[in-house]
């Protein structure tokens, strides 16, 4: 994103079907978001180039003073080889949110951190009815100046096949705009219930598909 990648993690990758459930029968978020502290995933990475790029994600611990009162877990995000961003993230019981992130960009390295949580997955995901949430936005203010806003629309759910497999997401298309009437970034992110971020635009010009682990 000539903004901000989203995206992380999976439990376990294997090649799955299913798209798990959405908040219910004794799930917690963390099956839900298939997430660990532990979790290292292999993405096959798409810049136009004849051959794909390797990226991974990998959890790289948690550090609880970077948000007073949160276990933040610290996720580390490399292109080739070459740490492109870190992340820190909040899971708790209502989804999971973005707390900061130092990112390259152009010829240096930017660093944001929210004052508010930014929202990027709610939990439960649908309703009692079984209808999954639409949207979702959150507007924060940078520690750093500035503020942005980043809304999600649920464009439905289907099947997706990826290097690891086919498995069934959520289509959401993530808007991040830069202050109030600044530039916007329209991005697409495929996320699979117990699977997590399957697919994603890390910008327009990169996209990170799930590749199986050790590949």
């Amino acid at each position: 994103m000539k903004g901000i990648g989203w995206l992380l993690l999976v439990l376990g990758v294997t090649a799955a079907c299913g798209g798990g459930s959405n908040g219910g029968d004794g799930e917690t978020v963390l099956e839900f978001l298939g997430f660990d502290q532990d979790m290292t995933l292999n993405y096959e990475v798409d810049v136009g180039l004849a051959l794909p790029q390797a990226g991974q994600v990998k959890v790289a611990g948690v550090d609880p003073g970077y948000v007073d009162g949160v276990d933040a877990y610290r996720v580390e995000m490399r292109q080739n080889g070459n740490l492109i961003a870190t992340r820190w993230y909040q899971v708790d019981d209502a989804g999971l949110f973005l707390l900061g992130e130092q990112v390259v960009e152009g010829s240096g390295v930017v660093e944001r951190r929210y004052l508010t949580p930014v929202k990027l997955l709610p939990y439960p995901f649908t309703n009692d009815a079984g209808v999954a949430v639409q949207n979702w936005s959150t507007t924060s203010d940078v520690e750093q100046g500035g503020s942005e806003t980043h809304r999600f629309d649920n464009q439905g759910q289907g099947n997706v096949t990826v290097p690891a497999g086919d498995f069934s997401a959520y289509h959401l298309v993530h808007q991040r705009t830069v202050g109030v009437d600044g530039p916007t970034t329209a991005l697409e992110e495929y996320f699979s219930p117990g699977h997590w971020y399957v697919k994603f635009e890390y910008s327009p010009e990169s996209t990170w598909s799930l590749a199986p682990a050790g590949g």
